[in-house]
């Protein structure tokens, strides 16, 4: 018995090699002129659409109807899970399409599976007794396949899924159909390839229109940040100069016009602000690691050529380590529990107008292989966080925990909480979640009190130097959704809260500091 043989008898033509020609054979019949007008009409929803669910409607509709079988679909290959899952399929009395999203199919089995390995179309007449079809589909479904044609999705480069027709109507599948539904793969394959190329290219669009959105609030932030200040101290230095004529002293005898000339560069970098952010390379924490790895050094060289500055640099490199620690030391440790009561204290002091229930709990003790002015840094930023984001008679709860991975700070505010565009964003230089023109420069730890916008980078610096992760979770207000819509400040003037309960089961933002066990000891 031939192969061919056994293969009839199964029910199954694999692998498809289509119509065999001997020597003297007559020409074949012309093909059917409704399957040419499948491939042509195919063509044109491919030229005329970028919505690809609507383009495999249209050629599952056509192969339906063309091929007049009862049902038709496209199994696409999912990489992450190893399996295939229907993109569409369409049934005429719907089984297959009300269960599509419950049918999933391992790579290595079913007839998909065999097509899609092999990269050969099959032609199956008998289905019930073909070995490779996988039973779930109609146990699932309800659907019972009695014959089916399925064919590769194939570009040049990658394997993308199948292409099935299921069920003649009247008689068998014929090797016909089996060179028109590959050629129609072409176009299914084609489409997939294009629509998977438009996603990356609308995704890569969004991305720019985020980073955009970042670089004008860069842009208007810093502005914002130079501008203030620099009326401020002229405006001042204005008033002393005055003052001192008053007093009869020759102001040409003081430092005035190096301080008015410096102030002038100091204008310029405002104004050409823009420019240098437009035109940076790379983030700005990394500039700020590297320049801080290199700085003590160069300060040691300035020292040696220059003695009589030898007080100034000291000085310099005294501010530069309390504000920027080295690298972390063996020896240094730190309570958690005495941090604790440290930031209590200082949050006590500094909120002292503000009406907040502020609840420290009690933490889970342990010694941190940290130097105490970084937790404490990292504990107070994201405290000052917590308290201007909260309005008055709103909550702040903070805790420690210890777990076998380690050991977490937990800052939790019920306060306004950020806009889901935004968070993102959250840790970038000079990013601010308000806009530019509803910003104000506040009394540190008033509500929506401004800053300079680099307390939480300052924070990721921290946390990407010694070793430990700082993450967060966030939920906006729904009262004031996005970052135009203004808190009043207060749950007791907020018109859509009866009590104050209802704020505090609306919006809110918990800061994590995740400490790995390897700097936590008992």
């Amino acid at each position: 018995m031939t192969d061919d043989t056994l293969r009839q008898d199964s029910g199954v033509r694999s692998p498809y090699s289509g119509p065999r020609h001997t020597a003297g054979a007559t020409r074949r019949d012309p093909i059917d002129p409704a399957k040419m007008i499948l491939l042509f009409n195919a063509s044109k929803a491919l030229a005329s659409t970028t919505d690809l669910d609507h383009l495999l409607s249209v050629i599952v509709g056509e192969v339906q109807g063309v091929l007049d079988c009862e049902g038709a679909g496209v199994l696409l290959y999912d990489e992450d899970h190893d399996e295939f899952y229907w993109r569409t399929v369409e049934d005429k009395e719907s089984y297959l399409s009300s269960a599509s999203r419950e049918i999933r199919i391992p790579r290595d089995q079913g007839v998909c599976g065999w097509v899609f390995n092999t990269g050969e179309p099959a032609l199956v007449h008998d289905a019930a007794n073909d070995p490779r079809l996988y039973r779930e589909v109609d146990n699932k479904s309800g659907f019972t396949t009695r014959n089916m044609i399925c064919v590769p999705l194939q570009t040049r480069d990658k394997r993308q899924g199948v292409l099935y027709a299921l069920n003649k109507e009247d008689g068998a599948f014929t090797d016909e159909d089996v060179e028109i539904m590959t050629a129609l793969a072409g176009n299914v394959a084609l489409a997939l390839e294009n629509a998977a190329y438009f996603e990356s290219l609308v995704n890569s669009h969004k991305e720019l229109e985020r980073l955009n959105v970042v670089k004008n609030k860069i842009l208007n932030h810093l502005s914002h940040e130079l501008k203030t200040p620099l009326a401020i101290i002229e405006a001042s230095l204005r008033i002393l100069e005055r003052k001192l004529e008053a007093m009869g002293l020759d102001v040409d005898e003081l430092p005035f016009q190096r301080i008015v000339r410096n102030l002038g560069r100091l204008k310029t970098i405002e104004k050409q602000v823009g420019h240098i952010v437009e035109e940076k390379d790379y983030p700005e924490r990394e500039i700020i690691l590297g320049f801080l790895d290199h700085l003590r050094d160069l300060i040691e060289i300035e020292q040696e050529e220059e003695p009589r500055l030898a007080e100034a640099m000291d000085a310099l490199r005294a501010r530069i380590e309390s504000q920027f620690p080295g690298k972390i030391e063996e020896t240094e440790r730190v309570s958690v529990t005495a941090a604790f009561q440290a930031a209590e204290f200082r949050v006590n002091q500094m909120t002292a107008d503000r009406v907040l229930d502020i609840r420290f709990g009690v933490p889970d003790p342990a010694i941190i292989k940290m130097q105490p002015q970084i937790l404490m840094s990292v504990m107070g930023g994201l405290l000052r966080n917590a308290v201007e984001n909260t309005p008055d008679h709103g909550r702040i709860v903070i805790e420690g925990t210890r777990s076998p991975s380690g050991y977490t700070i937990a800052i939790r505010d019920y306060g306004v909480g950020i806009p889901e565009a935004e968070q993102k964003n959250l840790f970038e230089c000079f990013c601010p979640v308000r806009e530019t023109d509803l910003y104000t420069s506040g009394r540190r730890y008033e509500f929506n009190a401004g800053g300079t916008g680099t307390d939480l980078m300052k924070i990721k610096i921290f946390s990407e130097r010694f070793g430990f992760g700082i993450h967060f979770r966030s939920t906006r207000c729904s009262c004031i959704p996005t970052v135009r819509d203004v808190c009043p400040g207060d749950v007791t003037r907020c018109r859509f809260c009866e009590k104050i309960e209802d704020c505090l089961d609306d919006g809110g933002t918990e800061f994590l500091i995740e400490i790995p066990s390897d700097r936590v000891e008992a």
